[in-house]
């Protein structure tokens, strides 16, 4: 055999040794990618942007992913219920929408992934050890409230020179309450306010928590917002309006429904962190290994329409500061 065909028979033998070698690599890389993911949504009732986000990142509903939702009404045991539901189901990673659900999923499961959008003091109640290394399955988006809800409180007392007694309105079943209202207390205590607690841990409460109010008025309401108190809104705004009570609110949108003045985080922050946070989890990135990070931007959006229906004045202090006015 001369050398030329010497040469053609080793390159072809090595041509096919080497096609049977990356056969394999091709082979998983194949698998990897028709990977369908499973999505788990534990109440997307808060925001619908981070389904629609993900999808622009490539996560198609029904083609490579599989997107589960699952609501739990702002309810403790029906988030257990619907945590273990998601778990049952395989799913891949678990977005947990504030507290009540993020405690029922990291109830669920220590293994599966879990992303918090917005949740209430995570290192206060437990829910993470530590903000850099979260050192467990759960990671996610810390709002903050806690601390700027003294903001809230200093805030109502420009509005309202002369208040005394403020009521602040949440869900007990949220973790973060305790810290929340220490916040609020200290903060009110420094001004001279009194803070009369008022707990509303399901929609029949409402009635029975502002029936005594009518006897012993108070001159404004903050409210902690979770899934419950925000999807109950409409009934705490129309008995400010009855009352001419000055309210303040964590976000824009209870702004825009008619709260006086919402001071806090924005929702496209939350979903563009939590949908970025998935993605790295879903691209092998282990949550103890994802920061818990926390909101660097907030917003004041005061509703002069609302005040001018409650017949207060809004001080120039206030407005010059106001990220937006709605009139």
């Amino acid at each position: 055999m001369n050398w030329q065909a010497s040469w053609r028979t080793h390159t072809r033998s090595f041509t096919f040794a080497l096609s049977m070698a990356v056969l394999p690599v091709l082979s998983v890389h194949a698998q990897q990618s028709a990977k369908k993911f499973r999505i788990g949504f534990l109440d997307t009732g808060q925001s619908l942007a981070v389904p629609k986000l993900l999808t622009d990142m490539g996560y198609i509903d029904g083609q490579n992913a599989v997107f589960e939702h699952r609501s739990s009404q702002a309810q403790p045991e029906r988030a257990a219920e619907m945590a273990a539901d998601l778990v049952r189901s395989k799913v891949d990673v678990i977005i947990a929408f504030t507290n009540v659900n993020a405690f029922a999923a990291k109830q669920a499961t220590s293994t599966i992934p879990i992303v918090v959008w917005a949740s209430h003091g995570a290192l206060a109640t437990g829910l993470v050890s530590s903000l850099a290394r979260p050192t467990s399955n759960v990671t996610g988006i810390e709002s903050l409230a806690p601390e700027i809800d003294a903001k809230r409180v200093e805030l109502l007392k420009e509005i309202v020179p002369g208040l005394m007694r403020v009521a602040a309105l949440y869900n007990p079943n949220d973790r973060g309450t305790p810290t929340h209202l220490k916040y609020t207390e200290d903060a009110a205590r420094a001004l001279g306010v009194r803070v009369l607690p008022l707990e509303v841990g399901a929609p029949a409460d409402y009635d029975s928590v502002f029936a005594p109010l009518a006897a012993n008025p108070i001159g404004g309401l903050v409210m902690f917002t979770d899934p419950l108190t925000m999807n109950n809104w409409k009934r705490v705004a129309d008995f400010a309006f009855v009352n001419r009570l000055p309210t303040v609110c964590e976000f824009r949108q209870l702004a825009e429904s008619g709260c006086l003045v919402s001071y806090g985080p924005t929702f496209d922050e939350f979903d563009r962190r939590v949908a970025t946070q998935v993605d790295r989890i879903l691209k092998g990135t282990r949550p103890a290994d994802v920061p818990y990070e926390q909101v660097t931007r907030f917003e004041l959006v005061i509703n002069l329409q609302t005040a001018k229906a409650l017949g207060i004045t809004i001080p120039r202090s206030v407005l010059v500061r106001a990220n937006e006015v709605i009139e």
